[in-house]
């Protein structure tokens, strides 16, 4: 999931607020249209959180119907804990918007129970430098664009590139080189 549907979840609802908030400041604190305005404003949030929920639980649902068809049994999932603390202090302001909107611990919730519903085993692993991580020569690059680049000729998809140093972490201990893979298909919510 590239997380678009759940960026203008939290877009829409933040422009909505905005132009209440501004209309509240003309009123009187406790007057009848500050009370009104204010009634809006929580059935704003409840509503977005409602179709943020929604929006979580069709993934998580699309992403275990997925492992079903391809017979998973295990699922190692990158945990991005510590992604907020541990980034630069000045970053742009949208990538601090985004980072504030992810809804990380909701997603291994709703995975983690799904999952063993279906009796697919979740395993959280510690994510650190799988994306900037050269298998083949071991160097660190960050990286900015869709695809990895070494300078050693190493190429792949960056997210592909991520969870497959993320399965050899796990399997060998350390990151080690796999076959070329096939060009990645997004799964969807309807």
């Amino acid at each position: 999931m590239s997380g678009r549907k759940l960026r203008s979840i939290h877009r829409l609802r933040n422009k909505k607020l905005r132009e209440l908030q501004k209309l509240q400041s003309q009123c009187k604190k406790g007057s009848r249209r500050w009370k009104k305005y204010q009634r809006a404003k929580r059935y704003i949030l409840s509503k977005s959180e409602r179709q943020l929920r929604d929006a979580l639980h069709k993934t998580t649902k699309a992403f275990v119907d997925w492992c079903i068809q391809q017979g998973v049994s295990d699922v190692y999932v990158g945990n991005p804990e510590g992604v907020q603390r541990h980034t630069k202090k000045k970053r742009r302001k949208n990538v601090n918007q985004k980072l504030f909107n992810w809804r990380f611990g909701k997603i291994k919730k709703y995975l983690e129970y799904k999952c063993q519903n279906k009796g697919i085993q979740v395993t959280f692993v510690k994510e650190a430098y799988s994306s900037q991580t050269c298998p083949v020569c071991k160097r660190k690059k960050k990286v900015r664009t869709r695809m990895y680049h070494c300078h050693c000729g190493y190429t792949s998809h960056r997210d592909i590139h991520g969870a497959k140093n993320i399965l050899s972490q796990v399997l060998y201990g350390s990151f080690e080189p796999w076959g070329q893979e096939k060009i990645p298909t997004y799964l969807r919510p309807a």
